[in-house]
């Protein structure tokens, strides 16, 4: 049996930032410890040759209010993001280089939060504005900044994305338990059952 399960993640899908709060439910009902796996969606979607849902328009309309929907149901805030499709790389590239579990765990909800749980998303592109956030939350700007430029980041950020698409990960948010692949935010129910 797992001891622990796998988030795959991008802060600029608006699922994964649903996701975190039923996810962390998880973790805490069955004691299974979730390692937090930011990758690059972008590289993801070209490795796979998936396409984000709002580029046919249908789907797009339908996901708007479907996911104001899940959040209600969730019990979360949600507001579209002005500047989706964030370019997130800087700050995936600063969690990746976080070695403080707690510490990383805090500023993943921060980011999810800023982006998407507020009516003045925080446009987490904009290094300006996340070194504000960060400021506003106990967080040295230098040094996560520091983090996000980091050659040796920017590498363990592109080898988790490799990882996530030889894993058959085709898009965010994705869950392991073990070498089982579960994908979205409304397939953690089938994640808490593969843990227990």
């Amino acid at each position: 049996m797992a001891d622990f399960f796998e988030f795959f993640f991008d802060y600029t899908s608006p699922t994964a930032y649903l996701a975190m709060p039923v996810a962390l439910g998880v973790e805490a009902r069955t004691g299974k410890e979730m390692l937090l796996r930011p990758m690059f969606l972008g590289g993801v979607m070209q490795g796979t040759g998936n396409k984000p849902p709002g580029t046919v328009p249908a789907k797009g309309k339908y996901l708007a209010r479907d996911l104001q929907r899940c959040a209600a149901h969730i019990g979360i805030p949600m507001h579209m993001n002005p500047a989706f499709p964030i370019n997130t790389l800087a700050v995936l590239r600063a969690t990746t280089g976080m070695t403080d579990k707690a510490e990383q765990r805090r500023f993943v909800i921060t980011l999810f939060n800023a982006g998407w749980g507020r009516p003045d998303p925080v446009d987490l592109g904009d290094m300006a504005q996340v070194g504000a956030l960060c400021e506003a939350n106990g967080f040295d700007p230098a040094v996560i900044a520091q983090l996000a430029t980091d050659p040796a980041n920017k590498e363990k950020l592109k080898a988790t994305t490799d990882e996530a698409i030889s894993r058959g990960v085709f898009g965010a948010p994705s869950f392991f338990v073990e070498d089982d692949l579960f994908f979205g935010h409304d397939r953690l129910d089938y994640v808490e059952r593969a843990l227990s």
